[in-house]
């Protein structure tokens, strides 16, 4: 796949708020980009944000006086998006769009609750292999099932599905959804254990092709790649944003990584190496990342590296 430029609009600025993650601190500090949870007199009495093993961020970008909103994810349970929004205390304006990373439940299981919490006439930005029956065959034969979002449901809701292989532009030029990510690293493997239904059997399906992330060129800073689970791989995203960009500054890159659990982590050094190369000034691993390669991270990169907790907002 070659990448044509696409001409990217800059925003003034950008937020980025840690919806559904796996992890929440409330006595984290806030620092000039990462803006935490505020601490209230009600702390340990009043709902409290949720972690669960899902991901969501709700992107706020600005330019020339204009503030715009979406979603990229939904976690993974019915109400976590809606109990963290609550317990933040936040409601969002109007959302131009909701994107999904990928098909896999844990950044899908909201979808319909939020529709039905923003309006069915959000449209749902998706790759069309992000409906495909999917599950994880484990060395010992058992079988872990990943049901995509259910297309039928969507469409009796009344939603607006745009299925896309392709790059799109969003919130009217500011932010481009990546679509279908070119493999050229030879140490991002995708997940070697998933199989899709295809044509009514069972295939191997490694590379989940509907992997796709956002960027966004935030003024006089550079790129901002804000990725769900980077099954693509972060650094075949990162080399796929500039590529479509034609801009080289990489200023900051939030999201999972995918790098936990013993398929991913002999991926660690290389992709370090690639990160601490591209040099964003801010890099937030999150979600499917994993404790050895987060803290390797920060290790690498103390001055960019920042830990994530939900209810956390980035001011780039």
């Amino acid at each position: 796949m070659s990448a044509a430029t696409i001409t990217l609009l800059e925003v003034d600025s950008l937020e980025v708020l840690s919806l559904v993650d796996n992890f929440y601190d409330a006595t984290m500090t806030s620092s000039q980009t990462a803006q935490r949870v505020p601490l209230r007199p009600d702390l340990l009495t009043a709902l409290q944000p949720r972690a669960e093993h899902g991901f969501s961020m709700l992107i706020t970008a600005t330019w020339d006086g204009c503030r715009e909103s979406l979603l990229l994810d939904t976690g993974l349970t019915a109400d976590g998006v809606l109990n963290n929004l609550q317990a933040l205390r936040i409601e969002p304006g109007p959302l131009r769009a909701i994107v999904l990373s990928h098909g896999h439940l844990d950044h899908t299981g909201g979808l319909r609750p939020v529709l039905d919490h923003f309006g069915a006439d959000v449209p749902v930005h998706v790759h069309p292999d992000a409906f495909l029956n999917r599950k994880i065959v484990l060395p010992s034969g058992a079988e872990v099932l990943l049901p995509p979002p259910d297309r039928a449901a969507l469409a009796a809701q009344g939603a607006t599905v745009i299925a896309n292989r392709d790059p799109s532009l969003l919130l009217d030029g500011h932010v481009l959804l990546t679509g279908e990510v070119p493999r050229t690293t030879s140490f991002e493997l995708g997940f070697p254990l998933q199989q899709a239904e295809i044509d009514g059997e069972w295939r191997p399906d490694p590379a989940i092709n509907d992997d796709q992330a956002l960027v966004v060129r935030v003024r006089q800073k550079g790129l901002a790649v804000i990725a769900g689970c980077s099954h693509a791989g972060i650094i075949n995203i990162i080399r796929y944003a500039r590529a479509l960009t034609g801009v080289e500054t990489l200023y900051a890159v939030i999201g999972g990584f995918h790098l936990g659990g013993q398929l991913f982590e002999g991926a660690i050094p290389e992709t370090i190496e690639e990160l601490e190369n591209a040099a964003p000034s801010v890099i937030v691993p999150t979600h499917c990342t994993g404790w050895k390669a987060i803290h390797a991270i920060a290790a690498a990169m103390p001055d960019a590296f920042v830990s994530n907790s939900v209810g956390t907002v980035y001011r780039l």
